[in-house]
């Protein structure tokens, strides 16, 4: 409806969707200064970064490609958490001359603290939603991710 004039609108699914979309991304940034925070130095944005080496090391190339970002960004990101002590870099085994990212114990304890915060606080704000809900939002949240993770069309 247009709310100027209370005349209806008419607008297509995909117009509605890219409404809904963009109003997301503003509410998933907001979510980044509401996050619970577990360490005063790490910004919502190196959080990505513990995540990816969360299973094994990675090289910087790696998590950037993983994570969507340029590699110049990671490696400023790495250096910073090697700097509180929750990554450190150690020998590709594949290659000597390469080093890998890895979570320190400091790192992995605070990775398993923020997620386990994050969680906790999804779930205060799911609260009201029934389990089916869930369960369909992660589903097509899922599927629209895929959608445009494989979406070539517009990539520089």
């Amino acid at each position: 409806m247009d709310r100027s004039k209370g005349v209806p609108v008419t607008t297509s699914p995909s117009a509605e969707l890219s409404t809904s979309v963009i109003r997301m991304l503003r509410m998933l940034q907001a979510t980044r200064v509401r996050a619970p925070r577990v360490h005063p130095a790490v910004e919502a944005s190196h959080h990505s970064v513990l995540v990816a080496v969360r299973d094994a090391p990675s090289r910087v190339g790696d998590i950037a490609e993983r994570n969507l970002s340029d590699a110049s960004t990671v490696s400023r990101q790495v250096s910073h958490l090697t700097s509180l002590g929750l990554l450190h870099k150690v020998p590709d085994p594949q290659d000597g001359r390469a080093q890998l990212v890895a979570l320190t114990d400091e790192g992995a304890a605070l990775l398993d603290e923020l997620v386990e915060r994050r969680e906790a606080w999804f779930a205060e704000l799911l609260d009201d939603w029934s389990e089916s809900d869930i369960a369909a939002f992660i589903g097509y949240v899922d599927r629209f991710c895929d959608a445009v993770s494989t979406d070539q069309r517009h990539r520089p």
